[in-house]
């Protein structure tokens, strides 16, 4: 390499090296510092609101859980009632009136009803 060259490439490192030094001087590292600052609160933010609505869901969930137990066993208590108790017909009737025939075909329960709106 000749002399020139060295010079050239010389020269061009320098002002390589005052352009980096330029950056880093700037005010663009605090601009940086703010903007990381700024992300880190909005993930803290955001971590906050996940944590909230997990708390929701799962209570949700306890809610439903409970309210399952509480239909289960309401349904469990009809069935025994309906299995207990059965329909009986009236001393004495007369099953060749119409109105005990018509009294005579099968009715839904209480328990069928409720069934049927399930």
């Amino acid at each position: 390499m000749s002399q020139d060259d060295r010079g050239h490439d010389r020269e061009s490192v320098e002002r390589r090296l005052a352009a980096i030094e330029r950056a880093v001087s700037t005010d663009e590292p605090l601009e940086r510092t703010d903007r990381i600052e700024e992300l880190e609160t909005r993930i803290d933010e955001l971590e906050a609101a996940v944590q909230a609505l997990r708390g929701y869901v799962g209570s949700v969930r306890a809610v439903n859980d409970d309210i399952e137990r509480r239909a289960d066993r309401a349904l469990r208590t009809a069935k025994a009632v309906e299995r207990n108790v059965a329909p009986t017909r009236p001393i004495g009737s007369n099953p060749d009136s119409k109105q005990e025939a018509e009294d005579e075909r099968p009715r839904s329960t209480p328990i069928q009803k409720l069934r049927k709106r399930l």
